[in-house]
């Protein structure tokens, strides 16, 4: 390991324009588990005889709004949670001008809660909540602070991310798009790489260095400078910046 270490501190300091895609394993330090890893989530679904997919759908929220909203308040609405090492050290690139910012597949808002400035969150955040009536928008805190679950019109609350059966932003897309295009360095961190179209923005990767840091293999391996599946929180604290 102190060999990739190297070789990912010297890629880092011979590089300017750095981007960073995260997947679910930055958070991971943070206490956030990927969904389908949620404890006690599968028995949950298991006794209602839905899926994962199904509970975080259009489908769910358009037929069973008020279950909808119980759901994610349960197992998405949370106040504990805080960016790590990662996070902390992806926005201190962006502060030093070392980066060009970061294209995201979580919705968890802890990039943005770390300091990081210009993320392109593709699936949308927790942090943001808007009114499925009037369109009025909420933040996480206030729904927190208030325990509220409707609007002041009576309309469903929902989170402002993208749900199953919806498309992603084309705004967004369109913005990760770019910041990866014009990338000398692209560092992905914590994600399988399978889940489009997502995934499929590496393609858009047309500088000198591709860096893979998960514990499991990806389909983009073969395309990658250096690959190391081992945990990211340890490669960081030992990298100087």
């Amino acid at each position: 390991m102190e060999n990739d270490i190297r070789r990912f501190q010297s890629i880092i300091d011979t590089s300017h324009d750095i981007v960073f895609f995260t997947g679910a394993g930055v958070s991971v330090e943070s206490g956030i588990p990927d969904f389908r890893s949620m404890g006690g989530l599968f028995d949950e679904i298991r006794q209602s005889g839905n899926s994962p997919e199904y509970l975080l759908s259009r489908d769910h929220l358009d037929e069973e709004p008020e279950r909808f909203v119980q759901f994610y308040r349960k197992r998405l609405l949370t106040s504990d949670k805080h960016p790590n090492i990662v996070h902390h050290f992806i926005a201190e690139m962006e502060t030093a001008g070392r980066s060009l910012g970061t294209v995201t597949q979580n919705i968890d808002g802890l990039h943005t809660e770390a300091g990081s400035n210009n993320v392109d969150e593709l699936h949308g955040s927790l942090n943001r909540f808007y009114c499925i009536s009037c369109n009025q928008d909420y933040t996480k805190g206030a729904l927190l602070q208030n325990d509220v679950m409707t609007c002041e019109c009576g309309g469903i609350l929902r989170p402002d991310i993208v749900l199953y059966g919806e498309m992603l932003d084309e705004r967004v897309l369109q913005s990760a798009q770019n910041k990866i295009s014009k990338a000398d360095t692209l560092i992905v961190l914590g994600s399988s790489l399978v889940v489009n179209p997502a995934a499929y923005l590496l393609h858009y990767f047309k500088g000198h260095h591709l860096v893979i840091i998960n514990r499991e293999e990806t389909p983009f391996d073969f395309m990658a400078d250096l690959v190391i599946n081992q945990d990211m929180t340890t490669i960081i604290k030992n990298i100087e910046h």
